[in-house]
């Protein structure tokens, strides 16, 4: 079992809840819309939101924000993970792994 800090969307474009399935991996996918890295991503619905590596600064400044109820900071409503993070998850998820988003 694996536990993972991580920073999801923000007001204007939340992280879909719901139980959705990986459908595709890219160890170095880049951004279309947005021309950011998203290494390790996991796609878990067809309009582009995955659980990626966060690439920007302050992870955890941007995380306890969050925490505290901060509705201008996030993603753009992926799950954005630390590099080691992504990195192990993207390594033990295969296709078609279960994806449970709550909150």
């Amino acid at each position: 079992m694996h536990t993972f800090d991580c920073i999801t969307g923000d007001a204007d474009h939340p992280t879909d809840k719901g139980t959705f399935h990986v459908f595709l991996k890219d160890k170095t996918h880049v951004s279309s819309k947005y021309h950011v890295q998203m290494n390790y991503a996991l796609f878990f619905t067809h309009d582009g939101k995955a659980i990626h590596q966060y690439h920007g600064p302050a992870f955890a400044f941007l995380r306890s924000l969050k925490l505290q109820g901060s509705d201008w900071v996030g993603s753009h409503g992926c799950v954005r993970l630390m590099e080691d993070d992504a990195r192990t998850l993207y390594s033990w998820a295969h296709m078609n792994t279960t994806i449970v988003v709550k909150k």
